[in-house]
């Protein structure tokens, strides 16, 4: 009895590892192309929220077939670069695909067509993509206006996404699978991808006209609700689109503040997230717990991430999942960001293969700069930071840490997305699993963590690019 037992719940364990960590396939086939060696990459993402992991997949083939296999826990969102003139494999139709684990996609592109639209999609899992397909090509067959989107008035933008919306609406609503949690999301996906350019302009550019065009186009008619799903809400609307919505109905209220509202005022801002979207539970405890990890890294040592956090405790519901995360990462600043706290002791090589270690730099403030090449945060934050002269001096030592996976992809990124004449130290290609990244339970990139003479904890600085002189005085108070 016992023994069958015991291989019951080693049946049962094995079970669910296997559907936990499931091998996931893209197989991709060129034909008739003009390009003789053609190169693809992407990085997988697995995990969702404030905790995951990502590996990055990068092949070149003369014979223009492709074969990726890897693990996959949680459905995720795909975006290829091609070596091809076109830059990215699903455009046109969308810049991502969505993957579950366990899919086999087999996709072909002919005759110099990249694109979702343009390419031949089979394989377990294509229903999804093939719905997504036949929306973005009726979407880009019925615009009314010809002329570029770049030449287009505010007032025609919005009635080009009130046409593609409703393309949208019309055939995810006649088809069979549209209540599928597949669907749902590739749903989510369009919606997103169609409101996301109108609404971040009619923030920068909001006036009574830009008002009514958008209570008229998407507030009374809804727009947004597919977005406001507990399926979806981890992969579409959260990042930009709710947050611009949010902006866009309050706007009176934010006034000339809206550029980074949500950080430098999060509890005004969650105050406007609990007013619209109180009968959304569930969206409003992603909103309120995705911003407050957010002001944790950005203002950690600031009586700002204290009170963000009171407020965040006082407003959700700690069943939510997300409740957790939340909590790690303050229970974790709380204890790697002490101030006054060695810091780990790396060893790691620059480009010509040389190793330092954190000893070797005693006797200067050293300012930690965590990266990864293609991070448009980073890149903006390294261009503020080249800029600020009165940092450049021997008792200042900036140093720039990689995260990518190849030397080659490292080393192109270095002096864009990386501080510029910073000393430029790479992890060996163990990207998250290298023990500083580890140590220092770095989730978010850019992040800058500041030392003193000794190799102690000081804190972490404002950011560069949203307040580059508060920046600059912090580290020379370090001095």
């Amino acid at each position: 009895m016992r023994k069958i037992l015991y291989l019951g719940t080693l049946y049962l364990f094995i079970a669910q590892f296997s559907i936990a960590q499931r091998r996931t396939i893209i197989n991709i086939k060129y034909e008739n192309f003009r390009d003789s060696a053609i190169s693809l990459s992407f990085p997988i993402y697995d995990g969702k929220f404030s905790s995951y992991t990502a590996r990055d997949y990068e092949s070149t083939r003369n014979d223009g077939k492709f074969h990726f296999e890897f693990p996959l826990e949680e459905t995720t969102k795909v975006c290829i670069y091609t070596s091809t003139k076109n830059g990215l494999l699903f455009v046109p139709g969308t810049f991502n695909i969505i993957i579950n684990p366990g899919d086999s996609l087999d996709l072909i592109v002919r005759d110099d067509k990249e694109g979702l639209n343009n390419m031949e999609i089979g394989g377990r899992g294509a229903e999804k993509l093939l719905m997504t397909k036949q929306v973005t090509k009726k979407m880009l067959s019925s615009y009314v206006f010809k002329k570029p989107y770049n030449k287009q008035n505010i007032t025609e933008r919005y009635l080009e996404v009130d046409r593609s919306l409703d393309i949208i609406d019309s055939m995810f609503n006649e088809h069979p699978q549209k209540n599928t949690r597949d669907f749902r999301l590739a749903k989510a996906q369009l919606v997103e991808q169609t409101l996301d350019a109108i609404m971040l302009q009619s923030v920068d550019q909001y006036d009574d006209s830009v008002a009514t065009l958008f209570n008229k186009f998407i507030k009374n008619k809804k727009r947004i609700n597919p977005l406001l799903d507990s399926l979806t809400i981890d992969y579409f609307g959260g990042f930009r689109v709710l947050p611009a919505y949010i902006y866009i109905c309050n706007m009176q209220q934010l006034a000339t503040r809206h550029d980074l509202f949500r950080y430098k005022y999060p509890l005004e801002y969650g105050s406007l997230v609990e007013k619209e979207f109180k009968d959304f539970p569930f969206i409003m405890n992603y909103l309120l717990s995705d911003n407050t990890i957010a002001i944790f890294r950005k203002n950690w040592y600031s009586q700002i991430s204290s009170d963000a956090f009171n407020f965040y405790e006082a407003k959700v519901n700690r069943k939510n999942h997300y409740f957790q995360y939340v909590l790690n990462e303050f229970n974790n600043l709380k204890e790697i960001l002490k101030p006054g706290n060695h810091f780990y002791n790396f060893n790691l090589p620059d480009t010509n293969g040389i190793y330092h270690n954190l000893s070797d730099l005693r006797g200067k403030v050293v300012i930690l700069d965590f990266w990864f090449t293609g991070c448009g945060a980073c890149k903006t934050a390294a261009s503020e930071v080249t800029k600020l002269n009165n940092l450049k001096n021997d008792k200042i030592q900036f140093v720039s840490i990689n995260v990518d996976e190849t030397l080659e992809r490292w080393k192109a990124g270095i002096g864009v997305f990386s501080i510029s004449g910073a000393l430029q130290l790479y992890t060996d290609g163990k990207r998250y699993d290298h023990p500083i990244i580890k140590f220092a339970k770095i989730r978010a990139y850019p992040t800058l963590i500041v030392l003193d003479r000794d190799g102690r904890i000081i804190g972490m600085p404002p950011h560069p690019y949203e307040d580059p002189s508060g920046f600059e005085k912090y580290i020379l108070n370090c001095l």
